[in-house]
């Protein structure tokens, strides 16, 4: 029987809001986060207003190969235009845009080549020539028609002091290139003649012994910002001003304790660099304001632990740092653990660090490369790959199933001459979890009735929202509910650009999902897993209806 006087505490709404906006942390204690952080944010992305929102799908786009895809380059053409090439299997291939599915036509080599034993190239682009290095290997020669071994060439000069000249790294800059990691002088920085690569001994090419700097140390990779050369070591950065004369350079500034994890981490964003070190994703932040010197900044301050974990278990040489500008995306690649850091720099998430999230992948891209047109292409473990619509999708030569065109094309697939090439689409997922959220009133037990979830898209897909209470990570509440396939129209519609909204795969929404929870706790955990199944989706709101119980 209720007591005359006492008012019935009703259901009150709480909005979470900003829900996830700050990104990814996995290194503070989570009950002391607010609902802005994450404890787990897979296949996630930020849209326009920095909501939680699902990832693009990694298609492969071009025939296959018989061995993984583990480097790509860009040749920039004396006009301008592009030409993309992937290296699989110890051969190079141009990558052809024009077919479809995208031809890979392996290159052949002029004069008497080397024999290829591995294909991690990193490829630069020089005075309107296509260059490639390769530990162990000669460096190779694309002048827009022929591919060289760079002895092949008639201007080259080898270096004096080593018996083979198989450097690792390289820089195009300064009008000439640099050379490192050599493997009978680790040490040793190589440079050409001016504007011309393959001459590296008399004219204006040299040598910098780097011993006196730094000790024993090893070159591992090499860049250049603001006029300085910047020399990279496995324990220390090695900074010079004036590189453009080498014989006047002069040495800047020693970083020491800190060096590059792997060649391939380096990642030029806008007017800074950004490279890879055992310590985190670091940060030049250099300008003309500070002469060129400031502290390094770690990107990586909420994530530290989990990357360190992945750099002691995984191949460095594995790992790739690619920079996707039309997003403002810098991907890590970790494909030993089919994984990738995805740091998103166009908003900054909490303590003007980016906001950071982790994709998942069933087998992870080995490399990828941002392209001036706006794409991204990945180099996956038979082809070449792009970040595109909303399907996970492998390619395959279906001949031997599909053997003749018409059942080939009658099947939804490609025919291309005698091979059939047949493609599979696959859902995959994007998921949150918030740290243990208290709702602004520690000590008391709230009655979680429902949520509200606005969500824009998903079409079909299924979401799933797990309810966790009181520290407890046994056994949750869950719910499962389908997302509406009802377009709405107008709102993002005709005025899809006014909202930014157009680029995405679906229209519908926002819509509002109330799922019953019925949970009681002093502090609760949300997750949602939602499946992407070819349509955009993301999180524009996040309500809870609650009552408060006593005090406990």
């Amino acid at each position: 029987m209720k007591r005359l006087g006492m008012p019935v505490k009703q259901f009150a709404p709480i909005v979470l809001s900003g829900l996830g906006n700050a990104g990814l942390n996995t290194q503070a204690q989570d009950s002391t986060l607010g609902p802005e952080f994450l404890t787990v944010a897979d296949n996630v992305v930020f849209d326009y207003q920095g909501r939680i929102a699902s990832r693009k799908g990694i298609q492969q786009i071009s025939k296959t190969v018989a061995s993984p895809v583990k480097s790509l380059g860009a040749f920039i053409k004396e006009d301008r235009t592009r030409e993309y090439y992937a290296a699989s299997g110890n051969a190079v291939y141009k990558l052809d845009t024009t077919t479809t599915p995208n031809s890979l036509t392996a290159q052949s080599f002029s004069g008497t080549p080397q024999t290829i034993s591995d294909s991690n190239w990193q490829f630069i682009n020089f005075n309107n020539e296509f260059w490639g290095v390769q530990s162990g290997h000669k460096v190779i020669n694309y002048d827009g028609t022929n591919w060289y071994d760079i002895d092949d060439l008639g201007a080259y000069v080898a270096p004096s002091g080593v018996t083979t000249f198989d450097p690792s790294c390289a820089l195009g800059n300064f009008g000439r290139i640099w050379y490192g990691g050599i493997t009978e002088a680790p040490g040793v920085i190589y440079y050409s003649d001016n504007l011309i690569g393959e001459k590296l001994q008399n004219g204006a090419a040299g040598v910098v012994d780097l011993k006196t700097v730094w000790g024993s140390d090893e070159i591992v990779g090499l860049a250049a910002l603001m006029n300085r050369l910047i020399i990279f070591g496995k324990e220390n950065i090695i900074i010079y001003k004036g590189a453009d004369n080498p014989e006047t350079m002069e040495l800047e500034e020693v970083i020491r304790g800190t060096g590059l994890a792997g060649r391939d981490n380096i990642a030029y964003v806008g007017t800074d660099l950004v490279f890879l070190s055992y310590e985190g994703l670091l940060a030049f932040k250099r300008t003309t304001d500070t002469d060129g010197k400031a502290p390094l900044q770690d990107l990586t301050l909420t994530v530290r632990n989990d990357l360190s974990r992945l750099l002691s278990t995984s191949s460095v040489d594995n790992i790739k740092l690619t920079y996707y500008q039309e997003e403002g995306l810098l991907l890590l690649f970790v494909p030993d653990d089919d994984k990738a850091f995805c740091f998103d720099l166009t908003i900054k998430g909490g303590s003007g660090l980016p906001r950071i999230t982790t994709w998942s992948f069933l087998s992870a891209p080995l490399c990828g490369l941002g392209t001036i047109d706006g794409k991204l292409y990945m180099g996956s473990s038979d082809s070449v790959a792009e970040y595109a619509n909303y399907y996970d999708v492998s390619i395959s030569n279906s001949t031997s199933t599909y053997g003749n065109q018409t059942v080939c094309e009658a099947a939804g697939n490609t025919w291309d001459g005698a091979i059939c090439w047949s493609y599979t689409y696959s859902n995959y997922a994007y998921t949150f979890q918030t740290s243990w959220l208290d709702l602004n009133s520690p000590s008391i037990a709230k009655i979680v009735k429902s949520g509200i979830f606005t969500i824009i898209g998903g079409r079909g897909a299924t979401s799933e929202v797990f309810v966790y209470k009181d520290f407890d990570i046994g056994t949750p509440y869950t719910k499962t509910f389908t997302l509406s396939t009802t377009a709405t129209p107008y709102l993002y519609g005709k005025l899809a650009s006014l909202f930014g909204v157009a680029k995405y795969a679906s229209s519908v929404g926002p819509k509002e999902y109330k799922v019953a929870l019925g949970r009681t706790g002093k502090t609760i955990r949300l997750k949602m897993i939602t499946e992407v199944n070819g349509n955009y989706s993301s999180l524009v709101n996040t309500m809870l209806l609650t009552k408060q119980g006593k005090i406990r």
